[in-house]
Formats: C-alpha cells, structure tokens, sequence
C-alpha cells in the first residue's frame, strides 16, 4: 500500500486524530529508515531520533506534517522547541541537524515536497552554533527540562523512574518547607532563577567535561 504523505491528522474541526497521526509518524519514520538517507545515518552509528521528535513536535505544538511545513515552523521547532523541551546537551547540535539535513533530503527525494529546499536552509550547517547556543541557555528551557537538569544538579538518577520521583518528592518537600528554589518559568529574570540557571549552567559543564573525558 502506497502511503500518503498528506494524509490528514486533523479532523475539518482542527482537532488532533491521535491514532491517524501516530500511524502517520511511524510509518514514514519506517520509510526513513529503509532510505538511502536513513540508512547511510544509520550505518555511521547515528539514531533517527531528533527527526522523529520534529515530526512529533511539528504535529502536536504547530499543527503542521511535513508538506505542511514552512521554514518558519521548522525553526520553531528547532530553535525554539528543541531547546525547551529536550533534555540533551548542546554538543548534540550538530548530531540533530545532521538528522534533520538527512530527513528532509529524503522528504525531497520520495516525495517531491516543493518545501523541502526552503527547510534544508534551515537546517544548513550554519545552524549548528545557533542551537548549540539555544540548548546551552537554561532561559530557554520549559518547566521539565528544568527540573531534570536540576535534578542532576543536586545528584539525583534522573534516569531511572525511582531517581526521579526521590528528586520531585524532595522538590516538592523543599518547596512546602520554604526551603527550596522554585524552578523559573522559561525566560524569567528574578534572582532566584538566575540561581537555578547558574546550577543548571554548572551540571551542564561538569557533564560536558565528562563526555570529553570519555573520548579520550
């Protein structure tokens, strides 16, 4: 069965079909992965996540698949969406954009998209420090993400469940007591969030030099 890339995930009223959409996103994430494009990602090591979540994104915070997509709406997401919501540190950039570059050369190819050159400028290697800038600023990121590199802050395994409700009960035990920092809504300027922020700045560091020294 041939699929169709502008099958509709909305219903005449604007609201979300969750089944239709999901079916939609695993089934070109699967064509993706059987690419030229996908599978030259794949045999250098990479994932196909950061293409993945765009088009998750795209679909349940603007409302758009991919032959709906502007560049406008791309650089939301990548600009704006990624680095709040996605718990990854700046030195993925270049690892998303390679993804998305990949993704929308093959929406290019298999389907023709008429705006798959105007996002692939988007996506450009010139892109890489504009988001290693964005994801590196703790301004930028939503509530979640915040929490979660907080979390790590105080040493908290916020990569297992139990980590992670430990971190929130004591969150939430800090904050009834008076005692705890809340987290910044993104973009807020107030003494105490330029505290989470410069706790936040400090994981991120520490977590970096441990990568490095990894590589070595």
């Amino acid at each position: 069965m041939t699929f169709n890339i502008r099958q509709k995930v909305f219903d005449k009223d604007a609201d979300y079909l969750e089944e239709s959409a999901i079916n939609c996103q695993d089934q070109l994430m699967k064509l993706f992965a059987a690419s030229p494009e996908g599978q030259g990602l794949l045999n250098e090591g990479h994932d196909l996540g950061w293409a993945s979540m765009m088009l998750e994104f795209g679909i349940s915070y603007i409302g758009v698949t991919p032959p709906q997509m502007s560049p406008t709406n791309l650089e939301e997401i990548v600009f704006e969406i990624f680095p709040r919501k996605v718990s990854a540190p700046p030195e993925e950039a270049g690892e998303a954009i390679l993804q998305l570059q990949a993704f929308w050369r093959f929406l290019q190819s298999k389907f023709g998209l008429k705006n798959a050159e105007a996002c692939l400028k988007v996506v450009a290697d010139k892109a890489i420090p504009r988001l290693e800038k964005e994801m590196g600023d703790p301004a930028n990121f939503g509530i979640a993400k915040s929490m979660v590199m907080m979390g790590l802050e105080r040493g908290f395994d916020i990569s297992t469940l139990e980590g992670m409700q430990a971190w929130t009960d004591t969150y939430d035990n800090e904050i009834k007591a008076g005692t705890g920092l809340p987290i910044p809504l993104p973009g807020e300027k107030s003494k105490s969030a330029r505290t989470v922020h410069q706790k936040i700045k400090r994981q991120m560091a520490r977590e970096s030099q441990r990568r490095n020294r990894k590589k070595k």
